[in-house]
């Protein structure tokens, strides 16, 4: 499966119930190094959105990063935003469910980008 095909697919919680939508995937390099000398990537959870239109345009990585107006309005209009670790997720008929109920979905923390 290409990462594309995650994007915007309806994400429901343990008991049926809508979680949102995938906005983004993050991503932790932890495999078996390849002839470039790079490990390999895995999925380490999907960024789920309530809305079904939204992207964090990266203001999630830095968090005073950007223009702040800018910044304000998109980490608004992505407010309940949820980190879903790749272990609570099956994809099953074209959406994604979860093993855990949505209210014991972690929020969003911005990725530590001072490495």
């Amino acid at each position: 499966m290409r990462l594309s095909e995650l994007m915007g697919r309806e994400v429901l919680d343990s008991a049926g119930t809508r979680a949102g939508s995938v906005i983004d995937v993050r991503l932790i390099q932890d495999g078996p190094p390849q002839e470039s000398g790079m490990a390999r990537l895995r999925v380490a959870g999907l960024i789920v959105s309530p809305r079904r239109a939204g992207r964090l345009l990266g203001y999630e990585r830095r968090p005073r990063g950007g223009p702040a107006l800018i910044r304000k309005a998109v980490l608004a209009w992505n407010r309940g935003t949820v980190f879903v670790p790749w272990e609570w997720a099956e994809l099953r008929d074209g959406q994604i469910h979860l093993t855990h109920p949505a209210s014991a979905l972690p929020p969003l923390e911005p990725l530590d980008t001072a490495n």
